[in-house]
């Protein structure tokens, strides 16, 4: 699954920090002013893809507004507030709820049989599928990201850069890996994802490197590099989380580029110049990334070009789209759910959930699961 491909390619007490959206409007304006765009009206459209929430359910609110749910073969694992549940996938019947202690900052992370998050107050804690409480370790600062597990390990990153590995089993550390980030970066860290190359992380430099089962470089990418003489000019994050299939792995910076390489040996496909404020999306035929105005990208999987934007969304803070069928979906900051075309981009549908979408939904093949800063939890299918 990952650790396979070693030898592919050759503390901060302080970070400043800054939304997505906020260092969007920062280099939109040129300076410390507000974003003086309007979120676009949207149009009416011709609805042929009508959807239904086939259940729903509440979690509370989160004091990030950025926890996603993780979905195994027939449980869902979400979080809000100090809580963890579980519902069942089918149905949405809640199983179990577990009071973490803390507010969750960062989750939900899951490989069928643990289940990670991080809290306000800097704990890692792992439980069972049950509910029960395996292990909690104090971290270095609070975590950013939702974990990851896999191979005997639960992957944790901190606000501090530190990338921490621990025994699964023991919580015992055995890794850590921590790079030097510029004075100010984007508040939008670049999720963790295993490759063949190794666990894929972004750096606010604009790099991305992927570590081995030792916490070593094994491969490190140039994204984006810094241009200007402000720190907001220069700023270059990797953003979202990268996307990885069998043959390409793709990655994307804020003011900087997405790249697209191949999966077995890191040899660069093709990279196109993108203002890019969430991680790269794939369904096998194109790429598809948001950038700073809000305009939805497709780029052809196989030679990066432009298939078709969208910017009926301009400046409605779209979430990075999920793949549902032979459509995309994407929600914005009003709570609007938006279903598109992927083979040409136009809205073909339209519902609602209660709160802004700022984290991708969750791709369920046929359906997506969605959960808002509010706590919302909708899962959304086409109408039969």
């Amino acid at each position: 699954m990952f650790f396979q491909a070693e030898g592919v390619m050759a503390s901060l007490s302080f970070i400043r920090t800054l939304t997505a959206a906020a260092a969007a409007a920062l280099v939109l304006t040129g300076c410390g002013t507000p974003d003086p765009h309007e979120p676009t009206e949207l149009q009416s459209i011709h609805e042929v893809v009508k959807t239904d929430k086939e259940w729903t359910a509440s979690v509370g609110e989160s004091l990030t507004g950025l926890l996603a749910p993780a979905v195994t073969e027939d449980t869902v694992y979400a979080a809000g507030g100090d809580e963890l549940y579980a519902f069942e996938l089918a149905t949405g019947r809640r199983l179990w709820k577990t009071d973490v202690g803390s507010d969750v900052t960062a989750g939900v992370g899951t490989d069928g049989s643990l289940i990670a998050v991080g809290t306000a107050s800097g704990d890692l804690k792992v439980y069972d599928t049950a509910g029960k409480l395996l292990w909690s370790v104090r971290l270095t600062s609070e975590m950013s990201v939702p974990p990851l597990i896999g191979s005997g390990f639960v992957i944790v990153r901190t606000t501090d850069t530190r990338v921490t590995a621990f025994d699964a089993v023991t919580g015992e550390r055995r890794w850590h890996y921590q790079s030097q980030v510029p004075a100010l970066t984007v508040r939008a860290p670049a999720q963790m994802r295993f490759s063949p190359a190794g666990v894929l992380v972004g750096q606010a430099n604009g790099r991305l490197l992927a570590l081995n089962a030792r916490g070593e470089t094994v491969f490190d990418a140039v994204i984006a590099q810094p241009k200007g003489t402000t720190e907001v000019e220069r700023l270059v994050d990797v953003v979202g989380a990268p996307m990885v299939d069998a043959r390409m792995m793709c990655a994307a910076a804020f003011q900087g580029n997405l790249v697209c390489m191949s999966s077995q040996n890191g040899r660069l496909v093709w990279n196109t110049a993108v203002d890019a404020v969430t991680g790269p999306v794939s369904d096998g035929m194109n790429v598809y990334i948001v950038d700073a105005d809000g305009i939805i990208h497709a780029y052809d999987y196989a030679t990066g070009r432009t298939v078709w934007t969208n910017s009926d969304l301009k400046y409605r803070t779209p979430s990075a789209p999920a793949v549902m069928g032979n459509t995309l979906v994407v929600g914005d900051y009003d709570g609007e759910v938006h279903i598109l075309d992927a083979a040409s981009g136009e809205i073909v549908g339209r519902t609602s959930v209660s709160g802004a979408v700022k984290v991708p939904p969750v791709s369920l093949g046929n359906r997506v699961l969605i959960q808002t800063d509010e706590g919302h939890i909708a899962m959304v299918a086409p109408r039969e």
